[in-house]
């Protein structure tokens, strides 16, 4: 008799704890659709009123880029007949002086032109010119691989290098 009586409080017990199981998940299942969209609208509203730091701009080294081109003053300089002229065959580096070894001052774009004012002869890299630009930019150096030179040379003036 004892037994049954264990037995019996064991199936009541059971019987209990799976009724408050079932009421649990009856009341969140049965949840009103109004009570949903409430929820929803709060969320929404609280994202909205979230404030977000944004990470300050991390910063960047420019990389050196031809200058722009810029429209051509009504007053260009033009040559004159016999006066030696380059134009770049491509883009150049205009240099400090008659050598790659020296700095870079500016770059001579490809059918740029300037006044030539001088030479240096070199025997291991050949003949680079001294220019004058016709247009905005920096007078230097030139090679004379990277340009077209019209005009009589023979009066240009031979420059000695500046030092490094």
């Amino acid at each position: 008799m004892l037994r049954r009586c264990a037995i019996g409080a064991l199936l009541v017990a059971l019987t209990i704890l799976v009724g408050a199981c079932r009421v649990g998940t009856e009341e969140s299942s049965t949840r009103s659709s109004e009570a949903v969209i409430a929820t929803a609208y709060a969320d929404a509203e609280q994202t909205k009123q979230a404030t977000f730091q944004t990470p300050p701009p991390t910063s960047v080294t420019p990389s050196p880029t031809p200058p722009l081109e810029s429209p051509t003053p009504a007053m260009t300089a033009t040559p004159t007949p016999g006066q030696p002229v380059v134009t770049a065959d491509y883009n150049a580096y205009v240099r400090f002086g008659p050598d790659e070894s020296y700095d870079n001052l500016d770059f001579f774009l490809a059918g740029q032109r300037a006044f030539v004012v001088g030479r240096y002869e070199s025997e291991i890299n050949g003949t680079w010119w001294y220019i004058r630009r016709i247009d905005e930019g920096k007078d230097g150096w030139v090679w004379s691989g990277a340009v077209t030179l019209t005009g009589d040379a023979s009066g240009i003036l031979i420059l000695e290098a500046p030092e490094q």
